[in-house]
């Protein structure tokens, strides 16, 4: 049993800290394009890594060999590393103490994919692409995919934690592009959840091609919405991917230490009063959910904004003790090849109480912004994301519908900006890019603020 391997070799160590971790990752992947399999893929990723700590200096080794020998000389070469690192290190490590935590947690499912037929899965990528296409005249090209990622994760550590957990992802999404009188748009969707395949049967996949054909076939005629200042809905979606890329970055405790914007801001106003954002590791099915970290610290909802007050940030151990404060099991790695970093888990905005027809009564002339697209932002707040459709309102009354538009500025200038947040709350999936991939929940409400909008 690898664990027993693991805790064999463990104790052999030299070092003063080590952390062994093993990841076993099994994934499918369905992809349809315009009718034709585009890909079908399974397999598995298996491999173990050791982190060694050695007088205030790290050191990391990992190996794709299971047995007790290639273990034990991944130990090895992380503490050598260790101790050759020391001359170079500018400031002394030291952790942040944690309980070891003797555990295991599962993804709560109720269909196992380990138990699903590949060959119903294929079925339904192909029966939700010929729906896609078969929709409207103006559906020129579209890709329906289907994805499953199996986590199996086991951390030892020589304080004496030992924690196993097995973390189920099922998500799907579907791209349309539609032509018409030479004009060219494109529409996505997606569904998925940290689940089982029941997430399918929750949030059928079909369901996210019909509004990716729908607004493609809507917009391929539409006009590009007129840029400038405006009062605006910012759509749920687009309010998760605000909170995760624009706000959620500027609280990693990394990042701060490199002078983000929230990096002096403890206990001052940066929001209005009405916003809270959070990064909850526990949130029911969330994508980046996990009962622990990859340093086996528990997860935990950390408060991040409260009522338009900077609260604190997102640590690991190391930052934890550096600031003076708990850690807040926002450790994790993509995979066994990494070491882990400072991550969101599922970060969002908490919802009000208003419906879309009472935010879009204070808005005299403005737009509701549909359909979250990716964007880049830094950790000054400023960002940049692409959203696509955009409905005009006028007097409180919905209107046209024009073509997507870029929205910039600075993330906290638009949160001082909100005066009236949505129920109609969402957490969807996503993946952050930092240093190394990770799945990560974005999460909101609709909300009215104010934003430039780049359009005609």
């Amino acid at each position: 049993m690898i664990l027993d391997r693991l805790s064999e070799c463990l104790e052999k160590s030299t070092a003063d800290h080590v952390e062994m971790r093993h990841h076993r990752r099994a994934s499918v992947y369905i992809s349809i394009m315009d009718g034709k399999m585009d890909a079908l893929n399974s397999g598995v990723v298996e491999g173990a890594c050791v982190r060694a700590l050695v007088d205030g200096s790290w050191g990391f080794s990992s190996t794709t060999r299971m047995d007790k020998e290639h273990l034990a000389q991944a130990l090895r070469d992380a503490t050598s590393l260790a101790r050759a690192s020391k001359p170079k290190k500018k400031r002394v490590v030291k952790l942040a103490e944690v309980k070891p935590y003797v555990d295991n947690y599962e993804t709560p499912m109720k269909i196992d994919p380990r138990s699903a037929d590949q060959d119903e899965l294929v079925s339904l990528v192909m029966e939700t692409d010929k729906y896609v296409r078969a929709f409207s005249k103006t559906i020129a090209s579209d890709v329906v995919s289907l994805n499953i990622t199996d986590d199996d994760l086991a951390f030892l550590s020589s304080q004496g934690a030992q924690i196993s957990q097995r973390i189920v992802r099922c998500y799907g999404a579907v791209m349309v592009v539609a032509r018409e009188n030479g004009n060219i748009t494109s529409a996505s969707e997606n569904i998925g959840a940290q689940s089982g395949l029941e997430v399918l049967e929750e949030t059928p996949l079909v369901d996210a091609a019909r509004i990716a054909a729908e607004r493609a076939d809507r917009l391929v005629s539409a006009k590009v919405a007129p840029g400038g200042f405006f009062p605006v809905i910012l759509e749920n979606k687009i309010v998760g991917l605000l909170a995760h890329e624009a706000v959620g970055h500027c609280s990693e405790a990394d990042l701060v230490y490199g002078g983000s914007f929230l990096a002096d801001k403890v206990g001052k106003k940066v929001a209005s009063d009405i916003v809270t954002l959070v990064d909850d590791g526990r949130y029911l099915s969330g994508f980046g959910t996990m009962k622990y970290d990859d340093e086996g610290v528990p997860t935990e909802k950390t408060i991040i904004i409260e009522n338009g007050v900077c609260k604190g940030f997102l640590h690991s151990r190391e930052t934890a003790q550096d600031f003076g404060v708990p850690p807040t099991g926002n450790a994790r790695a993509w995979t066994f090849e990494f070491d882990p970093i400072i991550r969101m888990r599922n970060t969002l905005i908490t919802p009000g109480d208003y419906s879309i027809e009472e935010l879009a009564e204070g808005i005299n002339e403005g737009y509701f912004l549909k359909g979250g697209l990716s964007g880049q932002a830094d950790f000054t707040g400023e960002f940049m994301f692409g959203t696509q459709e955009a409905i005009r309102i006028r007097n409180g009354e919905f209107t046209d519908s024009f073509r997507g538009v870029t929205i910039s500025g600075n993330a906290f200038d638009v949160l001082k900006n909100v005066n009236a947040i949505g129920r109609d709350f969402i957490m969807r999936r996503g993946m952050c890019g930092k240093e190394q991939v990770n799945f990560v929940g974005m999460g909101g409400a609709s909300l009215r603020t104010e934003v430039l909008l780049g359009g005609r």
